[in-house]
């Protein structure tokens, strides 16, 4: 986990409105951050737009900035699965042209539309399932208003098949990494069990940060064409019921700065 990430996450993890570099410095001593790269992030950290800061006193107060919120929006979006249930089999594509040479682009915008769990059906054009609570128009309107592409929406002839979603989506791989994640939660409750609360914070973050990681590659399709073995809900699950018990154990030390 990147020192930016620890941080972003810390932030996010704890809930508070703003935190001081002195308090920073003191959740960041279980992971070895020194000083110097404490500040140097931030410093790029507001430069991106993530975090904003004030001066109170002698003290700097750093909180998220909107893109830093916006951040935050899109990974809550893979702790719950949209309810599919009364989908009309109606989807998003996304068609677009990028001269081959143009490699930047191309790959800022496969990396957008995979992050916004789209998938290539062919070169140009791919698509995800029509869910209007997922607000797919505003997030990537970045993309929208380039001129290079278009958003339609649009139905099937045919249906696409189970076997064709699972293969696009590349279902079994990601199920795969989903088992992991759930043993990675099993031992992680071993260990909490005698952990004191220092070490109960470093585990939320560092085992925390691999869970959501993981979270954020489900692709939220909706029931018909996942798997029967499908792990995705019952690693949600199971990642809520360990952050409860990681929160209750850690709490003393990140509640206890003074």
């Amino acid at each position: 986990m990147k020192d930016s990430d620890l941080i972003y996450g810390i932030m996010v993890s704890l809930g508070k409105e703003e935190y001081s570099v002195s308090y920073l410095k003191y959740l960041l001593k279980p992971f070895g951050v020194t000083d110097s790269s404490l500040r140097t992030i931030l410093s790029r950290m507001l430069n991106k737009g993530v975090l904003q800061s004030v001066k109170k006193g002698k003290s700097a107060y750093y909180s998220f900035a909107d893109r830093g919120k916006r951040i935050g929006r899109n990974v809550s979006f893979s702790f719950k699965n949209p309810d599919w249930s009364n989908w009309n089999h109606r989807w998003w594509g996304f068609l677009f042209t990028i001269p081959a040479e143009d490699k930047a682009l191309r790959h800022k915008v496969t990396k957008k539309l995979t992050y916004n769990r789209f998938a290539s059906l062919y070169p140009g054009c791919w698509i995800r399932p029509l869910h209007e609570s997922e607000k797919t128009e505003e997030r990537i309107q970045e993309l929208t208003s380039a001129g290079f592409c278009h958003l339609t929406k649009m139905e099937f002839s045919t249906e696409l098949t189970k076997e064709k979603i699972q293969k696009i989506w590349k279902i079994n791989s990601i199920n795969y990494d989903f088992r992991k994640g759930l043993d990675l939660i099993k031992a992680s409750l071993i260990t909490l069990e005698n952990a004191n609360p220092e070490e109960a914070f470093r585990l939320k973050m560092t085992t925390g940060n691999e869970i959501v990681q993981l979270l954020v590659t489900d692709p939220l399709l909706p029931d018909c064409y996942m798997p029967e073995d499908w792990n995705g809900n019952e690693l949600r699950q199971a990642f809520f019921t360990w952050e409860k018990s990681v929160y209750e154990k850690s709490k003393l030390y990140w509640k206890n700065y003074k």
